[in-house]
């Protein structure tokens, strides 16, 4: 009972984690859109990704294990994990977004989730059951009523944004690759490293920037208390952070269970916003947050059983079988131990005695009978 209640708080705090990952993304969008009317677009990408590298660096640091052995292959997977998950996603998602609306782009980014459940599908082996795909469904439902009618403003679909959707739709395909590639490793490092490692990796490239795009420099500097607010937001909290968070759920639960949960970026965009920047906030944003709330639960409360890869199941079903085997030899045993195994149970109890006496050299003894509780009678 109390195993499986701190389990329950365990996995309480886990989904908890994914929902602030999703509000701290939700703000980044402002936080972002507020850098981006004093600094160019690769300004942007060059202040978070040296803040990224520095404040991940300090995690390490302070964990006292900023160095940990990682196999050669696991090495170079997560170097590729870094280069498709930081540096391809940004790159898409900055140059994308130039040509296109915000709802629109939004739009393209957060469809994540589809990506992730077909990736994880294909080489992950995680089951596509119906309530997945129901709560996935449903959450998508939520965000395109939050998308095209949370703001007052829909999403403009047309044939000049082709170009723009097509660069924009690497995004969130990248990030897919990197939640599905990153669950193995998950298992063998802690969820600090693979987030400080993989990030560092990705954005290592963007440190060039000062010296390929001239006035970088100059123009973060001249940035007000308010931009320099804006820019430790967008970085230590929805950047450092939040990887960290997601990393930590997606190791317990599966890369769609994880995903799903980008479904709420757009609504406390939305929110943040308001808060920020004064828009207002409809009935529709309210409905589409609660139809949201409802996908996620409904892709989440699916049985453990079926929520693990075949892989996983394959590997527990044998250690099952093992285990059966193991109990059956103990059994065996047990005829020359003095105890015996409760069937169905796997317990040990001391087998029963009849308490006989035999003679040895005239002297009656008790016999050395299993019952190891038994007193010698005189």
């Amino acid at each position: 009972m109390i195993k499986s209640s701190s389990a329950r708080s365990a996995l309480l705090f886990v989904h908890a984690s994914l929902l602030l990952t999703a509000i701290l993304w939700g703000g980044n969008f402002t936080a972002i859109k507020y850098l981006l009317e004093r600094l160019q677009p690769f300004d942007v990408m060059f202040l978070r990704a040296a803040g990224a590298i520095l404040f991940f660096s300090l995690v390490l640091v302070l964990s006292r294990r900023p160095l940990i052995p990682v196999a050669r292959a696991d090495a170079i997977r997560l170097v590729l994990i870094g280069v498709i998950g930081i540096t391809v996603m940004n790159l898409a998602m900055i140059n994308g977004q130039q040509l296109l609306p915000a709802a629109l782009a939004s739009l393209i980014v957060t469809s994540n989730p589809i990506h992730t459940t077909l990736i994880s599908r294909l080489l992950g082996g995680e089951p596509l059951t119906g309530r997945k795909i129901g709560g996935i469904g449903l959450a998508f439902l939520g965000f395109l009523i939050v998308l095209l009618f949370g703001s007052g403003k829909g999403a403009d679909l047309s044939a000049d944004h082709v170009k723009g959707m097509l660069i924009l739709a690497l995004a969130p395909f990248s990030w897919a690759f990197y939640t599905v590639l990153s669950k193995p490793l998950l298992t063998r490092y802690p969820p600090v490293h693979v987030a400080a490692y993989t990030s560092i990796a990705g954005s290592l490239g963007f440190l060039i920037v000062p010296f390929l795009r001239p006035g970088t420099a100059s123009r973060i500097t001249d940035l007000t208390a308010r931009g320099w607010v804006a820019a430790v937001f967008a970085t230590l909290l929805a950047f450092v952070l939040t990887y960290v968070l997601w990393y930590r759920g997606l190791r317990v639960l599966t890369p769609s269970q994880t995903a799903v949960y980008i479904y709420f970026v757009p609504v406390f965009g939305l929110l943040s916003a308001r808060l920020v920047l004064g828009e207002t906030i409809t009935a529709y944003l309210l409905l589409g947050g609660a139809t949201i709330l409802a996908g996620v639960v409904l892709t989440n409360s699916a049985r453990s059983a079926t929520s693990q890869p075949r892989s996983a199941r394959r590997t527990a079903a044998t250690a099952g079988a093992l285990d059966g085997v193991d109990r059956d030899a103990d059994a065996e045993s047990s005829n020359d131990s003095g105890s015996e195994v409760v069937p169905g149970v796997g317990i040990r109890r001391p087998r029963r005695s009849l308490g006989y006496r035999v003679a040895v050299k005239g002297k009656p003894k008790t016999s050395t009978c299993p019952n190891r509780w038994q007193k010698e009678q005189p």
